[in-house]
């Protein structure tokens, strides 16, 4: 047995890593500009008066947006081979985020760079053309962001191909050695194989011809001892991948952040599908989509073919990943009707798969309106971040509030240092083997989904992450490795459970963790009630209208871009309170726009509709916008006009009821102070559901009989009694 075997191979695998770079070229200067610059990416932008910046220097702040342009030339030695950039325009360098950009190529926009995507691929086109032109548009970010940050390193890499690959299949196989206990057969065989192919390098003379040629011999040794390995009969199960980015809307940045980090992540997505034919990535929320068109419809349109050519999954069914507990039934399906439309007419697909991953608890509605609007399958993990009890399955029927059944199931990937599952899986060994050893439903079900790549502010999966995935296709003692969709996913699952008694949950899906969602910024949540509610009443008004007046002049686009901010504004960290002051500055003028958009609405539909109403007389005209009849008070600006009507000189005065108003009854009226602003109360009953009813005004009674009632800030007095207020109440 020989000793120190892995500790030996894991140093000398750091020599192979630093061995992919064959040849460096600096990238020394570029020209530099603050701010947001429209047309700085296309190489014939005149740059001439940019200042110069060289590679080291430091540049940004909070939230400063940049750009860097050079031109570079390919060695025509290296236009045959693999070529890379590698850019760290900002790492980690003393706040608690780094930099972001986006690389355009010769005006293209091409890949996302950032500190896990800090290489780009040259693909063969660009370096036929010997000078290639570069654009980074830079943001340097808002969280925990230093003074200023450092542009650190700008190379031109001359990749040796063989040496790459040896150096991700034997990083996973290293992974998999750990992952494996002393004593398996299977870690023994592993450890032996990779201990070979490291005895046939020549460390001699590094990156000498010599090397690279023993990298080659090792490297064949090893994939074909793996190949034998991987064709042993093996019982395990299987593990579909997809990649995955979740994107918060709006967090620890804000909205307009996003739909950057949108276009970089879907750059790169694309980038990486170029180079690995067999990935799969899947992106839900349709808000990020019509973001892109409007803002790169070039990447848009990449994205589009991708779709079509099955390469790019886009399922979820709503419109953003919203919170489920604080908004109304009617927003839920709204959520569902506009993202389940724009996937339609946009992509061409149907949307059957619920994803919410990140969600603060899932309300027990959900089933029934999710179904209801032609959703199969829910998939989450957020329950996992429960803090006393661990839910009871991962597999499972959810039965919602009127028994309908939703197939739901957990992703179980671990995450480092911590006891929940994530949805920014690494695909290491151990989130492979991890996510079936944490399942519970073995005995149910052998195939699990693992979501991978950097999530939350976006990014996506890495070269890494895709050599690591075909490195473990079929790897002694890790379950086989597939790159899946989600819904192809389910669909098999769907029909593996179908002979096995599953598990029934009946309520809702509580998260025991963020409770303080529920209270945290109420005066956004108020904003999202008094939305619904407004767009409830303009909707139903305006088509009060056209069915009665026989027009059509329904303000669709209106109400259209309205309910469109109004799902926006309920993602799951705007709505519950959850991100930073910025965001709730944002959303304030989002729910400004919404309330002028439907009161427009409102008062137009009003306007068209009270000419065309005949009444026997001047009249009162109360709408009654829910399904059930109502009485109460209707609370109207006092006027002069009004005042003739009734007067109201500073009590109660009972008004005789005109023809029709209620069987003779008196009307009670009453002049009161609201905000400072004198206002008239009227109480009116009878109004039908969903429809409205006319009050004639009459003039007060010759001899009205005060009601000694008095109610004012400062008093409240009747026949009875009198009491003074003080300015506590």
């Amino acid at each position: 047995m020989r000793l120190y075997t892995v500790e030996k191979i894991e140093k000398q695998h750091e020599e192979i890593r630093a061995a992919v770079y064959r040849e460096v070229i600096p990238i020394p200067r570029f020209k530099f500009r603050e701010g947001d610059i429209p047309g700085a990416q296309r190489p014939a932008f005149d740059d001439r008066d940019w200042a110069d910046f060289a590679v080291g220097d430091r540049w940004g702040g909070y939230d400063v947006v940049a750009w860097f342009r050079t031109w570079i030339e390919v060695p025509r030695a290296w236009r045959d081979g693999r070529v890379y950039l590698r850019l760290q325009v900002g790492p980690r360098d003393g706040g608690n985020s780094t930099a972001e950009a986006l690389l355009h190529v010769d005006g293209v926009p091409m890949q996302g760079i950032d500190v896990w995507h800090d290489d780009a691929w040259l693909p063969p086109e660009t370096l036929a053309r010997g000078r290639v032109h570069l654009a980074l548009r830079a943001w340097s970010g808002v969280l925990g962001v230093p003074d200023q940050r450092r542009f650190v390193v700008a190379d031109l890499c001359l990749i040796d191909a063989t040496t790459e690959q040896f150096a991700y299949l034997s990083e996973a196989l290293l992974g998999a050695i750990g992952e494996l206990t002393e004593g398996d057969l299977r870690r023994v065989r592993l450890l032996h194989s990779l201990d070979e192919a490291y005895l046939r390098l020549d460390f001699t003379e590094p990156r000498s011809a010599a090397f690279y040629d023993s990298v080659r011999a090792a490297h064949e040794h090893l994939r074909a001892a793996v190949a034998a390995l991987a064709a042993t009969a093996e019982i395990k199960p299987q593990v579909s991948v997809v990649g995955h980015a979740h994107i918060d809307l709006a967090w620890l940045w804000r909205l307009g952040h996003t739909r950057e980090k949108a276009s970089r992540t879907f750059a790169t997505a694309l980038h990486l599908m170029r180079q690995y034919p067999e990935y799969r990535f899947m992106h839900s929320s349709p808000q990020l989509y019509a973001y892109l068109k409007q803002d790169y419809p070039a990447i848009f349109a990449r994205v589009q073919e991708r779709i079509a050519a099955g390469q790019w999954e886009i399922t979820g069914g709503t419109w953003v990943e919203p919170d489920t507990n604080l908004i109304g039934g009617e927003s839920l399906i709204r959520q569902f009707l506009h993202g389940t439309r724009y996937c339609r007419e946009e992509f061409g697909v149907e949307s059957r798969l619920l994803w919410l991953p990140d969600v603060f608890g899932y309300s027990w509605i959900l089933p029934q309106i999710a179904r209801g609007c032609g959703m199969e399958y829910f998939l989450t993990s957020k329950l996992s971040w429960n803090q006393i009890n661990r839910f009871p399955h991962d597999t499972f029927r959810w039965r919602g509030i009127d028994g309908t059944e939703l197939l739901t199931h957990f992703v179980t990937t671990p995450e480092r240092g911590s006891s929940a599952y994530t949805y920014n899986g690494e695909l290491r060994p151990a989130d492979v083997r991890g996510i079936w050893e944490n399942y519970r439903q073995q005995d149910e079900n052998d195939e699990l989904l693992m979501l991978f790549g950097w999530g939350d502010g976006g990014g996506g999966p890495t070269r890494g992450m895709l050599e690591s995935a075909r490195a473990l296709r079929d790897l002694p003692g890790i379950p086989r490795v597939r790159h899946e969709f989600g819904e192809s996913f389910f669909a098999r699952l769907a029909g593996r459970i179908a002979a096995h008694d599953l598990p029934v949950w009946d309520g809702e899906l509580y998260l025991e963790h963020h409770r303080g969602t529920y209270t945290s910024q109420a005066a956004t949540k108020r904003a999202n009630r008094r939305s619904e509610m407004l767009y409830h009443d303009a909707e139903w008004l305006c088509a009060l209208a056209d069915v009665l007046i026989g027009a059509r002049a329904y303000p669709h686009a209106a109400l259209d871009e309205g309910w469109k901010l109004i799902l926006l504004n309920q993602f799951h960290d705007i709505l519950p309170g959850s991100s930073i002051r910025a965001v709730y500055e944002d959303s304030a003028r989002d729910y400004a726009r919404v309330a002028a958009l439907g009161q427009e609405a409102l008062d137009a539909a009003r306007s068209r509709l009270l000419p065309r109403l005949r009444t026997a007389a001047p009249s009162l005209v109360v709408f009654n916008s829910l399904s059930w009849p109502r009485a109460g008070l209707v609370s109207l600006p006092w006027s002069p006009e009004l005042a003739e009507r009734a007067p109201l000189p500073g009590g109660t005065r009972r008004v005789p009821a005109a023809a029709g108003v209620g069987s003779g009854h008196p009307v009670l009226m009453q002049e009161v102070k609201e905000g400072g602003e004198r206002r008239v109360l009227i109480a009116v009953a009878g109004v039908p559901p969903l429809g409205y009813r006319a009050f004639p005004w009459c003039a007060p009674a010759a001899d009205p009989e005060p009601d000694p009632l008095l109610v004012t800030p400062e008093r409240l007095e009747n026949r009875f009694y009198r009491l003074d207020l003080n300015e506590r109440g």
